[in-house]
């Protein structure tokens, strides 16, 4: 396996080497770049902060390619990157003052030559085509890679694991749960996961080269026991195949060039963070008001780091700002979230432990004043208050002894940090358009948090600021939430019933009834939650459950797990199904009256839910699965993008990509990183910076959130990349 996988490498980088060497050779009247064509007949209007042209080959023009302008010059490494049109000319607009390096890459090609530029320049630029299905594949998104994955059919399934004969995998939802938790924290199917470095030695069979793989560095240990939950030797032999298969020859499916609207997307790349980063989670603004911190900073935590990252895209620079204690004694004493032991030495760093820090920021969220807050974990002991005994309602309710994260209030303009100590742990942050300016939490044991922020900011009191109840259905219909039942079956129709529904990566306000909704992922089928705290919680927070429609044994597509969720002004719920890569519309508008026991399973109004595959390739042997998976979601309601108004926007976290529904048309919208290739987004928003310049105003911010930036293009030292996506009227827009 090893010496295939490393001959095959070898065998790409010199067909790259070879052909990107290839140069087109023209006289002209004027003095042009070293490598660039002739732009004499380009037609391109050029500012004096622009660079354009047009490409061309051996075929001819080269429409919807990419073109890379790159820059060390600035504050931090920079680059623009747009698209060419059907004639093969290209336009990077507004390029800050500096020297670039300047390319193209596309699919059929390989990378050209890089070539030296500067604003104000028209640069004609020679693409080289790919000698080899080979070569061109390797600029292929991971996702079209991993759709080789031979996945089982739900008829495969109970599967019985190896290892364990009492194990089983129930469906294949539970199946790709297991297998697309790797997705999760980074691309799987690109160059670093798809061939095994010599360094690692010689092995029997593919299979052992994979476990060796991923068991090495600080995160081994995690990856091992994922890989066992597919069983002791059905893991392997899965990977081990998809491996064999490729290191044999076999390519994926050609992924298609962009096309329409997705040819007008610029694409500004800059580092930001550190080496070996874990970016948790972006923002921009306030969600309620896109204007919100309009031309500023940019904010990003990184997990690892345990600090806050952040962009002046402006200014072009970026800086960490670290994250604080109340007490910084107890940063000895928490516990660090990556191993402080490896398995093996990594790939990368060898013994080198990168990974220490144990705040573990999480969720960002930002208010109207331009406050960063963020779920971290900032205090070592649950407050008293919280546990059983204490007076406090909510604890008497639902106490807690144990676990929890805090929520720090970051303010740029005192550069200074609060602290709040929560009872609960918390997984995501939204902020409700209501006069207590709430900040709403989805628990990562199932239910409801928030955080009163008016009464936080005139007290500064914990635990008069904050509230929280556990997902009980008024069952027996009193109008309270009393004593319930977590039984299977109501033991006692006077009973409320708990649901079962561990939080999962997404909570939603919604601006219309003010209900709050979150994800539950186990048991699957997945399932939405709607809560309201009602007017004296806990007493008289309510529940509802909508389970997925999932057919384990049948045809069609939904109910695996769905993680990030958002609401439109019109009410309606959108949720990413990760499993199947599917989207899924919620409108509970059209349920029907339902009552009984199917209030407590969730299994009603099917009638209610739409579902719509996201772009890209469904696994070889499985059409109905989508190989991308989209981790989480969110929604512009303010039109903030350019594509119209409650357009959802999920991430294709395994293809460099974010998709933008339009859901008039049914049309998708691809916003893509091609470079450096790795770019794995999972939380994002959309800013308005100025609405009187039209497109330029306005954009998403999205970050490179993969878990360890060191598999991302570049390797070792490549930090995070933030990127800034605007949409223009056509490719050559100024």
């Amino acid at each position: 396996m090893q010496t295939r996988s490393s001959r095959w490498a070898g065998v790409a980088s010199t067909a790259f080497v070879l052909l990107a060497g290839i140069a087109i050779c023209r006289s002209e009247a004027r003095p042009r770049p070293s490598g660039a064509l002739p732009s004499a007949s380009s037609d391109v209007a050029i500012d004096a902060d622009d660079i354009g042209g047009v490409v061309t080959s051996s075929n001819g023009a080269e429409a919807g390619v990419w073109v890379i302008a790159e820059t060390a010059d600035l504050g931090t490494k920079f680059r623009e990157i747009v698209i060419t049109n059907d004639r093969g000319q290209y336009l990077l607009p507004d390029l800050p003052k500096a020297n670039y390096k300047v390319w193209v890459r596309g699919y059929g090609l390989v990378d050209s030559t890089p070539v030296n530029a500067a604003p104000g320049q028209e640069l004609a630029l020679a693409a080289v085509v790919a000698g080899t299905p080979r070569a061109a594949a390797e600029y292929y998104p991971a996702s079209y890679w991993v759709s080789l994955l031979n996945v089982p059919s739900k008829s495969a399934f109970p599967m019985a694991l190896s290892g364990s004969p009492s194990a089983v995998i129930p469906t294949q939802a539970d199946w790709l749960y297991a297998v697309k938790n790797c997705w999760g924290c980074h691309e799987l199917g690109n160059k670093p996961t798809r061939e095994i470095p010599a360094s690692l030695g010689t092995f029997k069979t593919s299979g052992e080269a994979w476990e060796r793989l991923i068991s090495s560095g600080q995160l081994g240990s995690h990856m091992t026991r994922l890989l066992n939950s597919l069983g002791h030797e059905q893991g392997p032999v899965l990977f081990g195949d998809w491996l064999d298969r490729i290191a044999a020859g076999e390519l994926p499916p050609t992924p298609p060039r962009p096309q329409g609207i997705d040819r007008n997307v610029v694409a500004t790349v800059w580092d930001w963070s550190v080496r070996a980063s874990f970016l948790h989670a972006v923002i921009s603004t306030d969600r309620r008001n896109p204007s919100v911190n309009a031309n500023g900073p940019v904010y990003g935590d990184d997990w690892f780091a345990g600090a806050l990252a952040a962009v002046d895209p402006v200014a072009n620079t970026a800086s960490m700002i670290r994250i604080p204690l109340p007490n910084e004694e107890d940063r000895q004493r928490l516990p660090s979230w990556a191993p402080q032991t490896q398995i093996h030495p990594s790939v990368y760093f060898g013994d080198e432990l990168v990974w220490n820090a144990p705040l573990n920021p999480g969720s960002l969220a930002m208010d109207g004043r331009g406050r960063v807050w963020l779920n971290v974990q900032n205090r070592v002991d649950l407050p008293g208050y919280c546990k059983s005994g204490s007076n406090n309602s909510y604890a008497k309710y639902s106490p807690r002894e144990s676990g929890g994260k805090g929520v720090d209030v970051y303010d740029p303009k005192t550069h200074k940090f609060e602290f709040l100590d929560l009872c609960v742990t918390a997984e995501r942050l939204v902020f409700a358009d209501d006069k207590d300016q709430t900040l709403y939490m989805a628990i990562k044991e199932g239910g409801l948090a928030w955080i009163n922020t008016r009464v936080w900011d005139e007290s500064h009191d914990s635990e008069k600021s904050q509230g929280w109840c556990p997902p009980v259905i008024d069952y027996n219909h009193d109008s309270r939430i009393g004593a319930y039942t977590t039984a299977p079956e109501p033991l006692d129709p006077k009973l409320d019933r708990a649901i079962a529904s561990p939080g999962g990566d997404g909570v939603a306000y919604s601006p219309v009834d003010g209900s709050v909704w979150y994800t539950a992922l186990n048991p699957r089928p997945g399932k939405l939650i709607r809560m309201v705290k009602g007017a004296n919680p806990p007493s008289t927070c309510n529940a509802e459950v909508y389970e997925l429609p999932y057919d384990p044994k049948g045809p069609g597509m939904g109910g695996s797990h769905p993680r990030g969720i958002d609401i439109g002004t019109d009410g309606v719920v959108w949720a990413p199904l990760a499993g199947e890569g599917v989207l899924a519309r919620f409108d509970r508008r059209q349920c029907k009256a339902v009552t009984g026991e199917a209030l407590t399973t969730g299994r009603r109004c099917r009638e209610g839910w739409t579902f719509y595959p996201i772009p890209g390739p469904p696994f070889k042997n499985q059409p109905d699965v989508k190989a991308d998976f989209p981790f989480s979601m969110w929604l512009d309601r303010f039109n903030s993008l350019g594509l119209g108004r409650n357009i959802p926007i999920v991430d294709g976290a395994d293809s460099d990509s974010l998709l933008a529904f339009i859901p008039d048309t049914k049309r998708w919208v691809r916003l893509q990183v091609p470079y450096p290739m790795g770019f794995s987004s999972h939380f994002f928003d959309a800013r308005i910076d100025d609405p009187k310049t039209g497109w330029k105003g306005r954009g998403l911010w999205a970050a490179n959130e993969t878990t360890g930036s060191q598999l991302t293009e570049g390797g070792k030292n490549m930090p995070s990349q933030l990127a800034h996506f605007r949409i223009r009227p056509d490719p050559l827009a100024k």
